[in-house]
């Protein structure tokens, strides 16, 4: 687990979603391979349908005290749930090759089997005098995991540093990037009203400059 008083060294909070870690300071390390050999034969069922989530998880691997993975996590899964539907993970493109999904979920749009099955198909939940599913044994113990105290509050972050890595990006960036990039803000910001147009006029422009 990390926590915003990690690495004091750095100029920058780690958890600072507008940051990035510099690979020189922190290198990559390889976690799996994605082997990409053929082009979709039904790119709808094989592509559209992916339904990725943060929530999904292996064992081994736990959150970190990121506030933006720790709400990606409550919200994809209902995401996909809503956008391809409650069986989704019964989908081929979504389904574990080497490992038994059991998510518990009953009918609904596009179900073809119960999944975990057991002596008892028809019964989905627990405890049951007539059998069916039973909790797994959780591998650790109760007390495992980060002690939290504290204050829930709303602040700006102390380690902010908002100009550095942009100087940084900007520096390595090609001649040619660098003069497009110019050119992007030029032309979008120009098409701004002065002062004395209307708040409603400068709002409307600021959409099309962050939309575009």
């Amino acid at each position: 687990m990390m926590d915003d008083h990690d690495h004091p060294e750095l100029d920058f909070d780690p958890l600072d979603d507008t940051k990035t870690w510099p690979e020189q300071d922190f290198p990559p390390k390889p976690v799996g391979r994605m082997v990409l050999d053929r082009m979709p034969e039904n790119f709808f069922a094989e592509n559209e349908q992916i339904s990725f989530g943060t929530g999904v998880l292996v064992d081994g691997l736990d959150f970190s005290d990121d506030k933006m993975l720790v709400g990606r996590t409550f919200s994809y899964s209902d995401t996909q749930r809503y956008r391809v539907g409650p069986n989704y993970l019964q989908l081929p493109v979504n389904q574990a090759k080497n490992a038994s999904v059991r998510t518990n979920q009953r009918d609904g749009l596009m179900t073809y089997h119960v999944d975990g099955g057991g002596e008892n198909p028809i019964v989905n939940y627990e405890p049951s005098i007539t059998g069916g599913l039973r909790e797994a044994q959780y591998p650790t113990h109760d007390e495992q995991g980060p002690e939290i105290r504290g204050r829930l509050t709303r602040k700006r972050i102390p380690r902010t540093n908002d100009y550095q890595q942009a100087g940084q990006r900007y520096l390595l960036m090609e001649q040619w990037e660098r003069d497009d990039l110019v050119k992007n803000f030029v032309t979008l910001l120009s098409q701004c009203p002065g002062p004395s147009r209307s708040a409603w006029s400068g709002t409307s422009c600021w959409s099309r400059t962050t939309s575009a």
